[in-house]
């Protein structure tokens, strides 16, 4: 009888956890008695997350693979970019009375890792965890523009779906727009996702390559982009500065955008007043 996914699930869980506790390789006998599963299913379960490369097999030993490195590695990256973030998204948003976003790029789509914003942000569709394809926001085109060109070009033959009539659908289109963010070192985008709605973003740059993205939304008649690409890039370019800094912390006297004038009309407009 073939086993059930739940059972299944069960039963790598208690694999992993036997070599959560080891500190050496470990073989098939060993496995199986810590973990007191059967020799045969530990054997064929072994096989598959060598496959998954989630186990390494060293002649009969079986050592954590480089896999579960990478996947531990990303999610403390990720842990780590939400806490150096989060406080300068807030400033952000408080100074701009717009919504803010923080999103990273997984395949066509863009993930938003954070949200900030006021009462306009309910109405909006984006939420933390929730995806959108990448060319039809600002955010993700910050991204795509400082991503590796093997990315950019693996992109550029997906299908490039319309959300909106205002949505980029060609390959050139693309590709002129991701040139002349490279140039300006922020992204625009109007109703191309979201009808009515426009956004400011910059990319977040490790290394010179974007590992995240942040954007400044809101109702298409208040979005000023000549004053909003200044703050977005500050602060883009501060969390980009604190994700490689070493971990002695530096003294920061005064807010980061402060010194930045607002226009009357976006000074008065309040965190009330958020886009995406």
């Amino acid at each position: 009888m073939s086993e059930s996914p739940s059972s299944m699930v069960d039963r790598v869980v208690m694999i992993l956890g036997v070599f959560e506790r080891s500190t050496g390789p470990l073989n098939l006998g060993q496995i199986s008695a810590r973990s007191g599963l059967p020799r045969s299913s530990v054997h064929r379960i072994l096989q598959q997350l060598v496959n998954a490369r989630l186990l390494s097999r060293y002649d009969n030993e079986y050592r954590l693979g480089l896999r579960m490195f990478e996947i531990g590695s990303l999610v403390v990256h990720r842990t780590r970019m939400n806490e150096v973030a989060r406080p300068l998204l807030q400033e952000l948003c408080t100074a701009t009375g717009h919504v803010v976003h923080l999103a990273v790029l997984d395949r066509q789509d863009v993930v938003y890792l954070e949200k900030v914003g006021g009462n306009f942000a309910s109405t909006l569709p984006s939420r933390i965890g929730g995806r959108f394809p990448a060319h039809c926001t600002a955010v993700g085109k910050a991204i795509l523009a400082h991503s590796p060109k093997e990315v950019v070009d693996e992109y550029l033959w997906s299908d490039l779906g319309r959300r909106t009539e205002a949505s980029i659908t060609t390959p050139q289109a693309l590709e002129a727009v991701l040139a002349r963010i490279r140039s300006t070192g922020y992204a625009t985008e109007t109703g191309e996702s979201v009808s009515g709605v426009s956004c400011v973003a910059a990319p977040v740059l490790v290394m010179n390559q974007a590992v995240a993205g942040i954007s400044v939304c809101g109702p298409q008649e208040r979005i000023r982009v000549d004053e909003l690409k200044f703050h977005v890039k500050w602060i883009a370019a501060e969390i980009s500065r604190r994700l490689t800094a070493t971990s002695t912390p530096r003294p920061r006297p005064r807010p980061l955008i402060t010194s930045v004038p607002l226009s009357g009309h976006m000074a008065s407009a309040g965190v009330a007043d958020a886009g995406r």
